[in-house]
């Protein structure tokens, strides 16, 4: 088995070291290694106990003595050393030294200049104190310089008049930028962190043309004066978080300073409490497929001026700008605005969307409140048909006035209504006093106070426009006083406040909205009769109203305005219209009840003659036959014909079957009575259609009798065709007789 594992071991061992080979005068418990071609060279005591100081750099000084002129890349790293073997500056053929995590406490004179191949340097994480004049001179290949995590507090005026792509200065102790940085044309990046930097120099970092980027995060700096990044055309990217940056020059950013490349710019967590509109300046460079980055959370930005003068706004371009306000002192989108200048008008000009983008996008994260003020801009984006055209969130604070409780809700997509500012000024002990711009109102609560009158005075209106809304339902008021703020009033709701009494002034009828519900009142005052709002509603229900003759004004004022009555009327007293509708009862107000008692009276009186009247009117009717045959009356004995061409008075049909002796009997005692009678068997015409001759006696009689039998019923139907296919409107009266055997 262990025989297994040093096979693998050693197989492994092979494949790690393969191209390198090891140095027989390695500094005591280090490990040397080096390239095949022994152009690199390792040095690493990391992990080792302690050594003498002198003792590696004996040892290094040893082996480097035995090395060709080949060598390029030399690291030499978590060792002892306080300085740097002077063996090191003869190898003249360097392109890169590395002396990280050591203990040196600075850099050799007159040895650098003899290294004049050297491209990358680097002595991070030692405990250099300082950097002497000229400690680079001849470096003229330099690219990057590393010199992090050290000490320094000095560095000389002319530390480096080499030229380099990128310079790292960090973890050390510098309190300002030397101006030698400045002769570093070529250097693109470069790198101040985790220093005591107060301030960028004045004319200096202006000649880093081709620099990139540039961190300076983790300082003291305090101020960006201006001109102090003037002409860096190829900037890139600035970071100057973390510092204690409190106050920025007017031009800083501005178009003037030529910053035409920098599309990010951090500056969180400094200082700031305010802000210029230098934002829209840098944003113009921008673009919907490259916007402007700026982050300037984590300051204390509560107040934006222009002292830039700014005006007309996005007339000619509009930014491309995407702006991190979060966790600053900023409640309102509109103290931006205010602050900048820049009108609705303006921002919707500045305001573009496309492809599921916008230009211009300003977070001020969760600390924006959904009040009173921030309505103006989110009622702005409600007037537009479609503000967006994709799922846009501006989160703001939404807080209920009368629980106090909030809640992070989409502002774009949030009833306005919601959105109020609670007022203290002038509100009454006890009550809540919102300012609510959707409808125009400042809402006073004042309901269950257990007041006795109205206050006298309100916070003042925000504008002309705004009317107060007053709830004080619920408290006790025994009579309604009048106010110099119900001018200024559209609502008022007073129910369930015990009143008796509402004085008489025209201020108080012309209130739009009034709610007197569940009170002791028994009229109202003449006043409300000056009443002549359309729009209006008025609730008086649950009131004992007094409907006598003195109130029939107020029953007639009612149904003038019945259509702004929210509930029922009802009357109280007296007792005869109590629970009926004042506006159904307006006639009865004033109805004398002795009057009214004989009016009942007659009308019973009527009734009854009227019931006998019409009781006889039936009985004769009833018995009217038997009294006509006992008065011998006919009323209606009357020849109907008269003027008519009749041959006969009656038509008498019958069957030939019947006509002896039936038929000839009803014939002979009709003739014997003066009636003319038309007989078949001896009127109609020989030869002639039975159906014509039918037709033609039916026509010519007043009256037609038939004389009903089973035979004729048998021969019905040709009398049936008969009448079917005559023209009816012709005859003048048809009458049929029923005669039963």
């Amino acid at each position: 088995m262990w025989t297994c594992l040093l096979m693998l071991y050693a197989q492994f061992a092979v494949v790690i070291k393969a191209d390198t080979v090891s140095w027989p005068h390695c500094p005591t418990n280090c490990s040397c290694s080096s390239s095949l071609d022994s152009t690199t060279l390792y040095v690493d005591c990391h992990g080792c106990p302690d050594i003498d100081q002198e003792q590696p750099s004996h040892q290094i000084d040893s082996m480097l003595s035995t090395v060709s002129g080949s060598l390029e890349q030399l690291s030499i790293s978590n060792t002892a050393l306080t300085h740097v073997p002077r063996s090191v500056c003869r190898l003249t053929t360097l392109t890169s030294l590395s002396l990280d995590n050591n203990r040196l406490s600075g850099l050799p004179d007159n040895c650098f200049t003899n290294l004049s191949n050297l491209l990358h340097f680097s002595a991070s994480d030692n405990e250099i104190q300082t950097l002497q004049n000229d400690i680079f001179d001849g470096l003229t290949k330099l690219e990057t310089l590393n010199i992090s995590g050290n000490r320094i507090s000095f560095l000389g005026l002319s530390v480096s008049k080499t030229s380099a792509e990128s310079k790292s200065v960090v973890n050390t102790s510098l309190t300002q930028v030397p101006c030698s940085l400045s002769s570093l044309t070529t250097l693109t990046d470069l790198n101040l962190n985790n220093n005591r930097l107060a301030r960028l120099p004045d004319n200096c970092l202006t000649k880093l043309t081709n620099l990139l980027r540039l961190t300076a995060t983790d300082n003291a700096i305090e101020t960006l004066q201006v001109g102090v990044f003037d002409g860096m055309r190829k900037l890139e990217f600035l970071d100057l978080s973390r510092n204690r940056i409190s106050s920025i020059g007017l031009s800083v950013f501005a178009t003037s300073a030529k910053l035409s490349g920098l599309f990010t710019i951090v500056l969180s967590e400094n200082s700031l409490t305010s802000l210029e509109p230098w934002i829209y300046d840098r944003g113009l460079i921008g673009s919907f497929e490259q916007k402007v980055m700026i982050d300037l959370s984590h300051n204390k930005i509560s107040k934006f001026t222009n002292k830039m003068g700014f005006s007309n706004y996005c007339y000619n371009e509009i930014p491309f700008v995407y702006v991190n306000l979060q966790n600053n002192s900023i409640k309102h989108y509109m103290d931006i605005m205010d602050g900048w200048q820049v009108d609705i008008t303006q921002l919707l000009i500045c305001y573009k969307v496309r492809k599921r983008s916008a230009n211009l996008v300003v977070s001020c994260g969760e600390s924006i409140t959904c009040d009173c003020v921030n309505y103006q801009l989110y009622n702005m984006f409600s007037m537009l048909d479609k503000p967006f055209s994709f799922e846009v969130t501006i989160p703001c604070n939404l807080t209920d006035p009368l629980t106090k409780t909030s809640t992070i809700v989409n502002g774009l997509y949030t009833d306005l209504s919601l959105f109020v500012c609670e007022l203290t000024d002038r509100c009454p002990a006890g009550c809540v006093c919102v300012h609510r711009p959707a409808n125009a109102t400042l809402h006073v609560y004042c309901s269950n106070k257990n007041f006795t009158v109205l206050p006298l005075e309100l916070p003042e209106l925000p504008d002309s426009r705004t009317k107060y809304k007053l709830d004080f339902y619920n408290n006790r008021f025994h009579h309604l006083e009048y106010r110099d703020y119900f001018v200024n009033t559209s609502v008022l709701d007073v129910s369930d406040c015990t009143m008796n009494e509402v004085i008489d002034r025209e201020e108080i009828a012309k209130i739009p909205f009034i709610n007197f519900f569940g009170n002791k009142l028994t009229m109202l005052p003449p006043s409300f009769l000056s009443r002549n709002i359309t729009t209006g509603k008025l609730n008086l229900a649950n009131n004992p109203w007094d409907c006598s003759c003195d109130n029939k004004w107020m029953s007639d004022f009612l149904i003038s305005i019945a259509d702004q009555l929210t509930q029922e009327v009802l009357c109280y007293s007296p007792p005869r219209l109590r629970d009926k509708n004042i506006i159904q009862v307006s006639s009865e107000f004033c109805v004398d009840p002795a009057s009214q008692t004989v009016t009942t009276i007659t009308s019973s009186i009527a009734a009854v003659a009227a019931a006998v009247i019409l009781s006889v009117v039936v009985i004769v009717y009833r018995l009217r036959v038997k009294l006509y045959v006992r008065f011998n009356f006919h009323p209606f004995d009357r020849d109907e014909c008269l003027g008519e061409d009749m041959d006969y008075d009656v038509f008498l049909s019958c069957s030939s079957n019947d006509n002896l002796p039936h038929g000839n009997r009803i014939r002979e005692l009709l003739e014997q009575n003066g009636y003319r009678v038309c007989y078949p068997p001896r009127d109609f015409l020989a030869g002639g259609s039975i159906y014509d001759n039918i037709y033609q006696a039916i026509v010519h009689s007043k009256r037609t009798v038939c004389l009903l039998t089973e035979h004729f019923c048998r021969r019905f139907v040709p009398l049936k065709h008969v009448l079917r296919g005559s023209d009816v409107s012709s005859l003048k009266l048809l009458c049929l007789g029923l005669f039963y055997k």
